[in-house]
């Protein structure tokens, strides 16, 4: 099952990262904010930005729980919103191997010894 995960995540990752590059090269780098928020006028690109900046915020904040130290924790956060998924996924596909695939010692992290112990 480990492996099923490993896959989607890399296709997942790999599929982002063409449609990131494209976006970049035909829009350019420092478009991505004004896209963003300039879709706030629009209700229903209002919403799925919302809901997507509340995605990332509350997965900020895993990563800020999850990590071996609370100060590695708020750079992989602030590379989390910033970087989405791109940087989420990578994460995810290397806690994979650092925990042997282990699934509660990915979701808990740091914490993982804790609650085996409990």
């Amino acid at each position: 099952m480990i492996n099923l995960f490993r896959l989607v995540l890399a296709g997942l990752w790999l599929r982002l990262l063409y449609v990131t590059v494209h976006a970049g090269q035909t829009l350019g780098w420092d478009k991505a904010g004004d896209f963003f928020f300039g879709d706030m006028a629009h209700p229903w690109r209002a919403q799925f930005n919302t809901d997507f900046f509340a995605m990332l915020f509350l997965v900020a904040v895993w990563m800020v729980w999850h990590a071996k130290s609370r100060a590695l924790g708020v750079v992989f956060a602030v590379l989390s919103v910033m970087g989405g998924c791109l940087f989420t996924f990578a994460y995810l596909l290397v806690q994979s191997f650092l925990t042997n695939g282990n699934i509660p010692a990915i979701l808990l992290g740091r914490h993982f010894d804790k609650a085996s112990n409990a």
